[in-house]
């Protein structure tokens, strides 16, 4: 659903293209995490994901899910610390566990960063169709309204790379005040059957662990994408102590907002009813016609429309960049590097991409259904991203250890990233255990797929002497040979 890390613009060569300094503080890195993670698509589409395989337990698991993915952005805090130019996990691991380790997870989250368009342009084009009906009566095929907002977001970019990005905290602001406005009073009346205080403890859970652990993988597409400040590293002012805050901070405060949000949720349709959640599309609206009325359906469904749109003009304008810094190094078609002779835009790119989005997406759409898409692609996108997570907090107490012993810390170091890690494997587990059914059977398979392809074409690049095995990462995420600051070493 979120978009993170992938825009390359510190592979552009120095120059004219640096990138400028102190451009921004504490609140804009944080504001930029805040938009990436979206809360308010993780509680008006994610909250049914969840409580469909977690039931009355989905706060439960939120909280336990907030804690794994808190220390993981600690782990990355710490990284964020020590190397402040723009970057992320690949080049993290890269430092920490070396460049085959630092190629692989490279492919891996280029893998479930690809995905992330398809299944948003398929929230998209179900949401609003249901939407259009419902709200207005009018009926427009979902497949039609997807080819529209790819259309909408291409142009965008087409004439205006920054014109595509203007949506702010603003309108952050705007759509989690309409649903934290239905969610208190939903919890203030007592919901369905009054408080539940037994939705944070496990015992309420409808599919038990196995179903903890599937609600676990779309807590982390909830999150996704909350480590994109890093994409501004270098135009932050005082990046080391203002990203870690921002790092932190995003995660908590969206993890303190998704578990209350979903105990309202639980507590909205009630215990002996939560089938009813695991059934809906859009569970805020049908608590908004509830506890409200009708009018405030639609409001939540401006609320999320416009939360899309957002979430959608941040992934395709870095998946546009993307495709352009690949064809401008020569690791793709070089006319995808071209640019606009008015506007100065990666017209070709975009062009391009807006294809592939179209091509994926409708495909998916039409196999599952556009709704059902959107929570099979992000459940596959999320489950790619845990071994990432883990093989970063393995890599940080080994980097740290290496070029700043002095400031190892056997708490911070090793026992927060024992404990993400610990949280992600246990996640991954259940998720293969017992084995999952359709359409999600062949999704652990495939991961496992892609991240062994990785290791053995990264080996094979690497021993061959190939130039791609080094300029893959530096084009893909940012200054994957950026060092350490060891003139701080002692």
């Amino acid at each position: 659903m979120k978009q993170a890390g992938l825009t390359p613009l510190s592979a552009a060569p120095t120059g004219t293209n640096d990138l400028k300094r102190n451009a921004l503080g504490l609140p804009s890195a944080l504001a930029m995490s805040l938009a990436f993670i979206s809360p308010t698509i993780g509680v008006i589409f994610i909250s049914s994901l969840i409580g469909g395989q977690a039931g009355v337990a989905s706060p439960f698991i939120f909280l336990l899910g907030t804690i794994g993915i808190a220390l993981m952005a600690v782990t990355i805090a710490e990284f964020a610390r020590r190397v402040t130019s723009a970057g992320g996990f690949y080049k993290f691991i890269t430092l920490g566990l070396g460049n085959r380790a630092g190629f692989a997870c490279g492919m891996v989250l280029l893998f479930a960063y690809v995905l992330q368009s398809p299944l948003n342009t398929n929230l998209f084009g179900g949401f609003v169709s249901q939407a259009l009906l419902s709200d207005f009566g009018v009926y427009v095929p979902w497949w039609i309204l997807m080819i529209a907002i790819v259309l909408l977001v291409g142009l965008l970019a087409w004439y205006s790379v920054h014109a595509s990005m203007q949506f702010g905290i603003a309108f952050l602001i705007a759509e989690v005040a309409v649903a934290a406005v239905l969610l208190l009073l939903v919890v203030f009346r007592g919901g369905d059957g009054g408080q539940i205080p037994a939705a944070f403890t496990p015992t309420q859970a409808i599919h038990g662990w196995g179903g903890l652990g599937k609600a676990f993988v779309f807590i982390v597409l909830a999150f996704f994408g909350f480590e994109s400040c890093l994409t501004v590293a270098e135009e932050t002012r005082n990046p080391r102590r203002n990203l870690p805050i921002a790092l932190v901070g995003s995660v908590t405060l969206a993890g303190l907002w998704f578990s209350f949000a979903m105990y309202a949720v639980v507590v909205g349709f009630g215990a002996k009813h939560i089938d009813k959640l695991a059934a809906s599309s859009e569970p805020l609206r049908d608590l908004a016609v509830r506890y409200i009325g009708p009018w405030y359906g639609v409001v939540i469904d401006l609320a999320a429309f416009s939360a899309i749109i957002a979430v959608l003009l941040a992934i395709h304008t870095a998946n546009f960049r993307v495709l352009y810094a690949l064809g401008r190094d020569g690791l793709l078609p070089r006319a995808l590097g071209r640019t606009h002779s008015v506007h100065k835009t990666p017209h070709v790119a975009i062009i391009s991409y807006s294809i592939a989005t179209l091509v994926i997406g409708l495909a998916a759409g039409m196999a599952w259904g556009p709704i059902n898409a959107f929570g099979d692609l992000g459940y596959l996108s999320s489950i790619a991203m845990l071994p990432v997570y883990v093989l970063t907090n393995v890599a940080l107490p080994v980097f740290v250890r290496k070029f700043y012993p002095s400031e190892f810390s056997p708490v911070v170091h090793v026992l927060f990233p024992i404990v993400s890690s610990a949280i992600f494997i246990v996640g991954i587990w259940l998720n293969i255990h017992p084995w999952p059914a359709e359409p999600m059977t062949s999704f652990p398979i495939i991961v496992l797929a892609v991240v062994v392809a990785a290791a053995l074409w990264g080996v094979w690049l690497q021993r061959s002497g190939s130039p791609l095995f080094h300029q893959l990462g530096r084009v893909l995420f940012m200054e994957g040979d950026a060092q350490p600051h060891l003139e701080d070493v002692a």
